[in-house]
């Protein structure tokens, strides 16, 4: 995790303790109990298959069409969801563009973490586990929740994560089976 996720999760050496994980809405509990779908070597959230309005169903035809790397950057765009979605953190608006505290910040990267422990037992329970990587993003207008497998040729992801050099926070959690 980048510095501004690590010191915000960081918990306090006070007797003021960090929110606790939240518990799972109904919603991203579904999200992850309905499991993944595979699609031409790509796993996808099995709720998020069509989301994609105008997207091909196949995975190579999408990367074609909506102009992805490779079946990392398919999974990177269509495992992705907000997280304040299913948080019980308060988004304001304003002057038309939404805007998270730093404590609600840091309470929906801890549900991500949440997530990615729930996509790790998915991922645990194929018949040929896949090495997999969870990324949660968060700053003051959002905070989003990825994940890819890890593939040989990934160099482009991890670059980028690498070359995030602002306030946001980030924690990347890998799974290797």
């Amino acid at each position: 995790m980048n510095e501004a996720a690590a010191s915000a999760l960081r918990p306090l050496p006070t007797v003021d303790l960090p929110p606790a994980v939240p518990s799972l809405s109904q919603s991203l509990r579904d999200k992850v109990t309905r499991g993944l779908t595979y699609n031409e070597g790509a796993w996808i959230f099995t709720e998020h298959v069509g989301q994609w309005v105008g997207a091909p169903a196949s995975a190579s035809a999408a990367i074609a069409k909506m102009g992805w790397q490779d079946l990392s950057g398919y999974e990177w765009n269509v495992n992705a969801f907000h997280l304040e979605d299913y948080a019980p953190v308060q988004v304001e608006n304003l002057d038309g563009q939404p805007q998270i505290g730093r404590e609600d910040q840091v309470l929906a990267l801890r549900l991500g973490l949440a997530v990615a422990d729930g996509v790790f037992a998915l991922i645990r329970a194929l018949p040929e586990p896949v090495p997999v990587r969870c990324v949660i993003s968060a700053n003051d207008t959002c905070v989003v929740f990825r994940f890819h497998q890890i593939r040989p040729g990934d160099e482009w992801i991890d670059g980028m994560l690498r070359d995030l050099d602002h306030p946001e926070m980030i924690v990347v959690a890998d799974h290797h089976p």
